[in-house]
């Protein structure tokens, strides 16, 4: 009897020990599940409530190790099922649904039982076990607690180590940043970049000020040493952060420069529209909506872009382009009033700013030509066209658009004279093929049949004799890259070999489009920043390399897109001139006819005298009155867009 007394002892005794580990054991669990970031190994789920209620763990503890783990665990009805078939207890499961823990548990709440299944669905076989299921249903030695708990532990004692040393990290890297920001305000960037580098490179809290201010001294360190592209993801979190923050403003403005010089404006930027800037002065406010209003403008997206550079404000610094801008996108929408309104309006406003802004003026101008041009009226369209001064840019393409507007109103005498200005020496680098087109034409029109050959012959020699070169080029080079070399390096003394034999009309006609010199001057900055980036790769250390890399990779992106835009291009080139030249044979077949036709017209009324040519064949303009001025084979700069051609009619009466 003692025995058996003391061997029940011994069995309780056992148990309780049993008992007391499993309450250890579950302790760390639990500890584990609450102190663990909720995306880790530790993450409450459907296996571990299982194996809590395995090992018999208070029901209080398991809801306390739900509530733990937050709006991060959900498990389907599917699962809760399995949690009954397990044997978790039925309050823990209650819990869960009440807590929201369950998907669709709302409903479950107020809806009916599932019915039981029916007995040939009963007596079917069971299904296979779920991998680990086994595993979990294991019943654990004394030892294997024990270990278990132990192993458990450990690995919880390390882990607030090694957590606790990283907040020392961190703590003692924030004691530098006062340092890092007088580095930035005294230009040792490097410096400072290094600094913020080591202090984000330990996983800061992302909502807290240190991680902002890191953020916004790297973005500035970066830019500041001309490592544009380093800078901008760094700043790019800074802006996203909102615009209540302390350094938004001056984030947005390095913002501003970094979409001008490397055309950083990703898409993610639509997110600052949510921004709420009207507490801000009113600079900043127009500012920020000329940004969104350009921004939408490059991205096509013409309705938003018109919402905010409506915004832009009479006499803010942007306000001219602003209003350009809102026509161009009118125009894109078939508004032609709304966007005549709009280009008047900038050019307004350009007039009345501190010294002009001339390139608004030019674009008005432009843009009001060639508008009327389009409509029909030809003469409005010629008044806007000869504001372009003559020093301009833009004067090559206004004059040979007046020629056409000429042509278009049957204004031949002034369209001769404007292509004898396009012949002088001022322009004889502008790619214009259809003038000789054009020109032949007149001719043709004014019974003038030898010039009119004469300016098929001219066309042939200048253009056509000279497009097999092209056919060649576009033949032979086959990547973007060689493109591109090619192209930009035609005026270099040592020309790649692709691009020697290149005549310089068909180069510029690439050059002179806007797009290229974009992607141009993108080009030139990137390689600026690769060479910054070299210098200072050893203070950046991983991030530098990092940067070198993207940089790089940006940089032949550009590039093939450079070469592309150029193969694009001479493409369109190479088949203009094809349209061309059935034109001038059409043109040809017209000469050959007409003469005949007024040979015949001259044969049936021989007493009808033929209409003379009249010497000095150009006029020029003085003032509000001419004067004839016989052209001596001799350009003047301040005449060439004057000429006027005195060339009668040689056509016979019918």
């Amino acid at each position: 009897m003692r025995s058996q007394i003391q061997k029940a002892e011994t069995g309780r005794a056992v148990r309780r020990r049993f008992r007391l580990l499993k309450r250890v054991l579950m302790c760390l669990l639990v500890a584990a599940m609450w102190t663990a970031p909720v995306s880790s190994a530790h993450a409450l789920d459907k296996n571990q409530i299982i194996q809590m209620s395995k090992l018999g763990m208070e029901t209080n503890a398991i809801k306390g190790a739900i509530d733990g783990a937050g709006s991060e665990l959900k498990l389907s009805p599917e699962e809760v099922g399995e949690l009954r078939a397990a044997g978790v207890d039925e309050e823990v499961i209650k819990y869960l649904e009440a807590t929201g823990h369950v998907e669709g548990g709302d409903e479950a709440d107020g809806g009916e039982e599932a019915p039981a299944p029916a007995d040939d669905e009963a007596s079917g076989p069971a299904p296979a076990p779920a991998p680990g299921e086994e595993e979990e249903s294991k019943e654990y030695t004394e030892e294997e607690l024990e270990k278990l708990a132990e192993e458990k532990a450990k690995e919880i004692n390390e882990e607030k180590k090694a957590e606790e040393a990283r907040q020392r990290k961190i703590q003692a890297e924030a004691r530098k940043l006062p340092q890092a920001k007088r580095a930035v305000e005294s230009g040792d960037n490097m410096s400072a970049a290094k600094t913020y580098l080591k202090f984000l490179s330990l996983n800061p809290d992302p909502e807290g000020d240190d991680f902002y201010a890191a953020k916004f001294g790297l973005a500035k360190a970066l830019y500041q040493e001309g490592i544009l592209s380093g800078a901008a993801n760094p700043l790019l979190d800074v802006i996203m952060a909102g615009a209540q923050r302390p350094h938004f403003k001056e984030a947005f403005y390095m913002l501003e420069e970094l979409t001008k010089r490397i055309g950083f404006q990703p898409p993610l930027l639509e997110e600052m529209t949510k921004f709420y800037v009207g507490d801000m002065n009113a600079k900043f406010k127009n500012d920020f909506h000329y940004y969104l209003g350009k921004f939408f403008f490059d991205y096509g997206r013409g309705d938003l872009a018109i919402e905010y550079l409506d915004k832009v404000e009479k006499g803010a610094a942007d306000y001219p382009e602003a209003l350009y801008l809102k026509g161009v996108a009118q125009l894109e929408q078939q508004k032609q009033g709304e966007a005549l309104k709009n280009f008047e309006r900038a050019i307004v406003a350009g007039e009345q700013e501190p010294g002009g802004n001339e390139e608004i003026l030019q674009l008005g101008y432009m843009a009001l030509a060639r508008v009327f041009y389009e409509v029909g009226y030809y003469d409005v369209a010629l008044y806007y066209y000869q504001k372009i001064p003559s020093k301009s840019a833009r004067n090559a393409s206004a004059t040979f658009e007046t020629a056409w507007t000429y042509f278009m109103k049957n204004d031949y005498k002034r369209a001769l004279g404007t292509f004898h200005t396009l012949h002088s020496p001022y322009y004889s680098e502008w790619y214009f093929p259809d003038l000789y087109i054009l020109e032949s034409a007149v001719y043709l029109n004014l019974c003038q049949f030898d010039k009119s050959k004469e300016a098929l012959a001219k066309f042939q020699q200048t253009y056509l004799d000279k497009r097999p070169v092209l056919e060649k080029f576009l033949q032979e080079t086959t990547e973007p890259k060689a493109y591109w070399t090619a192209l930009t390096g035609i005026y270099q003394k040592d020309k790649p070999k692709a691009a020697r034999n290149l005549p310089p009309m068909f180069a510029n006609a690439v050059l002179d489009e806007l797009e290229f010199y974009n992607v141009y001057g993108v080009i030139q900055t990137l390689k600026k920043e690769r060479d910054a980036l070299k210098q200072n790769v050893s203070a950046l250390g991983e991030f530098g390399q990092q940067v070198l890399g993207s940089v790089e990779s940006q940089l032949d992106t550009k590039i093939e897109e450079g070469g592309i835009l150029v193969q694009q291009k001479l493409s369109e080139v190479n088949k203009e001139l094809q349209d061309w030249d059935l034109k001038a044979t059409q043109i040809s077949f017209d000469i050959g006819s007409e003469e005949e036709a007024q040979l015949e017209r001259r044969l049936r009324n021989q007493s009808v005298e033929e209409e003379g040519v009249e010497q000095g064949t150009t006029l020029l303009i003085v003032a509000d009155d001419f004067t004839p001025w016989p052209f001596e084979g001799e350009y003047w700069a301040d005449e060439v867009t004057n000429y006027r051609s005195r060339l009668r009619s040689s056509c016979s009466a019918e």
